[in-house]
């Protein structure tokens, strides 16, 4: 079957709180890196290779790093305070192409990928214990410190181009 790289496999939904390097070694959400293990979910990424494919700049459909210059992504976030957020990582243009061959929903939304804007920040998502439990059934997270969910990037909204406009 194929699969995005970021993609979570139902055998690896186990969740523990660990310190990870992606994360600053901070404490985070953690899963077993199992990829092929059961069926693909497509629709929730791998926790900490979402945190991965942020941190090191890999592409989320085939798990390589990608170089500025081959550095795209779809549309997908929201606007909160002037500012742009995505959990979505690049990818590379030839990999967005075969994802937009294959995924059911990507063609259905019409998104196309568009060049990987400039003054970008990489944000990491403070969970709350309450969060952790709902979100990850660790029941009572009693640890010190705030805990890592997924990476995001962030952009002025001034850097994003104006809806409708390719780049």
């Amino acid at each position: 079957m194929i699969a995005p790289w970021n993609a979570m496999w139902t055998g690896e939904q186990h969740y523990e709180i660990r310190r990870c390097r992606f994360a600053g070694n901070q404490l985070a959400i953690w899963q077993p890196q199992e990829p092929g293990s059961g069926q693909p979910i497509f629709a929730k990424p791998h926790i900490v290779r979402q945190r991965r494919s942020i941190a090191e700049w890999r592409c989320t459909v085939c798990g390589e790093r990608t170089h500025p210059h081959d550095r795209w992504w779809f549309e997908h976030g929201q606007f909160a305070n002037g500012w742009f957020m995505t959990t979505e990582a690049p990818v590379h243009l030839h990999c967005a192409q075969r994802a937009l061959e294959v995924c059911p929903h990507l063609r259905a939304t019409k998104i196309k990928p568009y060049k990987f804007p400039a003054g970008f920040s990489i944000l990491a998502s403070a969970l709350k214990p309450e969060a952790i439990t709902e979100l990850f059934g660790i029941d009572p997270p009693n640890v010190p410190g705030p805990v890592v969910g997924q990476m995001k990037l962030a952009w002025p909204e001034r850097n994003i181009r104006i809806k409708g406009e390719p780049t």
